[in-house]
């Protein structure tokens, strides 16, 4: 069943997709940082 989204919908999406994109790319930023940090 794909039902057509409302624009509500989709923009609200896209909030929750940036979010989380986001949190993924600060979480990797400090993993690399962390590790770059203890191999020096």
């Amino acid at each position: 069943m794909t039902m057509a989204m409302t624009p509500e919908q989709r923009k609200s999406n896209v909030r929750l997709g940036l979010i989380l994109a986001s949190v993924a790319c600060a979480v990797l930023i400090g993993f690399v940082a962390k590790l770059l940090l203890l191999n020096s």
